[in-house]
């Protein structure tokens, strides 16, 4: 019989993060207890600690060269990567950015050139997103590790949580899904026949498609905005994949279902077009894949106009009190969404 040892890998990404979570609300200290916001956001997109202006909102995330950067991705677009996955935590809050520290582990034999070129980065979206870089750390490592931790205020009225959807509101996103799906397959692709086919789409959306994936943008001005209306009572951020972020919406104890219509979700023409060249499913690329950063809200029925008249977003479902995450197709059927998206460690 075998007495082979669990695995991380046999857990998944966000099953440790669940058992870590647990582990904490056990070892509650006084400070912990104090402060009940910070258990509250225990699981959510980012931290929150009670300051006297409002709340601390903090969020922290690590990219690794071999899992995160395909070798088309040039330092300058490592840098500008590491920061925008951070804001966007940042923004499924609707915090304002304080700030954001850096910490780099950088193989010896690295050319200064391309450090260079990847603090320029760091440092053109820090000006982009309005976030000042205030420190950091940098150490040896066979190669390119970045870890940022974001730094944010929001108010203690108006901060935005995953878990407080209502039965009943609707469910939108900020934005096109799949175009870094899409970017990420052109990128990735290599026999002789896809990449002719490739190079007979309109160039024009292949590389927007493929800016979308090098150069991603993170949702901030609308996550403020979100907050600040009081119109959204719900939010999150889609890094793995819009089916992933869902089910991150009606874990236990939330109460609510989510349903979502197959021919509601937005997409580009593009996505579909490469998506049949490579071999992959239109909603795989727009459902499973992450990598948009748009944002997932829910909204009020009789307020989604209101919303709609500050950005653009693309109501795609409701939230339901069924327990389940499920997805109307294009026929008029209902069927349980299949959970899946990005898992890092395996799972």
């Amino acid at each position: 019989m075998s007495s082979k040892k669990p695995l991380i890998s046999d857990l998944g990404e966000k099953n440790l993060i669940d058992l870590i979570i647990k582990k904490a609300l056990l070892c509650q200290n006084d400070y912990f207890s104090a402060h009940p916001q910070i258990r509250d956001s225990l699981g959510d997109d980012a931290a929150l600690t009670d300051v006297d202006s409002g709340y601390l909102v903090s969020t922290s995330d690590m990219l690794l060269q071999s899992t995160h950067f395909p070798p088309q991705m040039t330092h300058r677009q490592m840098g500008w990567k590491i920061v925008t996955v951070n804001v966007s935590d940042l923004a499924a809050m609707g915090a304002h950015p304080r700030g954001i520290l850096i910490s780099m582990g950088l193989p010896r034999d690295m050319e200064l050139e391309k450090f260079k070129e990847l603090v320029e980065g760091i440092l053109e979206a820090c000006a982009y997103y309005e976030t000042p870089l205030i420190g950091g750390d940098t150490n040896e490592s066979p190669q390119i590790i970045l870890n940022g931790t974001a730094l944010g205020e929001v108010n203690k009225k108006k901060v935005l949580m995953k878990k407080t959807a209502q039965n009943g509101n609707l469910i939108a996103v900020t934005g096109l899904l799949g175009l870094a799906a899409a970017g990420f397959e052109v990128l990735l692709a290599e026999d002789t026949d896809s990449l002719q086919k490739i190079e007979l789409l309109k160039r024009r959306f292949v590389e927007k498609a493929v800016k979308h994936a090098l150069d991603p943008r993170a949702r901030i001005k609308e996550g403020i905005i979100a907050a600040e209306s009081n119109l959204v009572t719900a939010c999150t951020d889609i890094t793995d994949g819009l089916a992933s972020e869902l089910y991150e919406m009606v874990k236990p104890g939330n109460n609510i279902g989510i349903r979502i219509y197959e021919d509601r979700i937005p997409s580009h023409p593009v996505v579909d077009e490469l998506g049949k060249i490579t071999g992959k499913k239109l909603n795989h690329m727009t459902m499973y894949y992450g990598e948009d950063f748009e944002l997932i809200l829910t909204v009020k029925k009789e307020e989604i106009g209101a919303l709609q008249k500050l950005m653009d977003v693309y109501v795609v479902g409701e939230v339901t009190d069924s327990g389940n995450v499920e997805i109307v197709d294009k026929l008029g059927k209902t069927n349980i969404l299949p959970h899946g998206g990005y898992q890092h460690l395996g799972g």
